[in-house]
């Protein structure tokens, strides 16, 4: 996969996963299984596992829009900076909140992703 596929890839991870409606792209773009890396720790889980994480979390980025500030690919892993608009800490307060995620490529999917995030944060371009 050259460098020009992983960012797309990538950008289907954000677009499609994250502020899109069918979480049956997992399979599509994500390994079975699928290793994450939070400030919460590391987990590998399963899609079927990770469709359930992804919907507990979508309740945070409900209605948001998430923009690419940043994107280096480097061999397999793809480092983006990216600002999301509308989150929805509280159900009332809407707010900002700046990513760095590394996804690592594994033959045409994602099979691994560390995440930071900044709540209130805006580093934009």
């Amino acid at each position: 996969m050259d460098a020009e596929a992983k960012v797309r890839l990538v950008q289907r991870w954000w677009d499609e996963l994250w502020g899109g409606d069918d979480l049956s792209i997992l399979s599509e773009i994500c390994t079975d299984p699928y290793t994450r890396h939070t400030g919460l720790g590391t987990e590998t889980l399963s899609l079927a596992d990770y469709e359930r994480r992804v919907r507990q979390q979508r309740q945070v980025l409900r209605n948001a829009t998430t923009t690419i500030d940043a994107q280096v690919v480097d061999g397999d892993t793809v480092w983006t900076r990216a600002t999301s608009r509308g989150v929805d800490f509280t159900a009332i307060d809407k707010s900002v909140m700046t990513w760095i995620t590394v996804h690592r490529i594994e033959g045409d999917r994602i099979a691994e992703v560390w995440v930071s995030n900044l709540p209130g944060v805006e580093w934009g371009n």
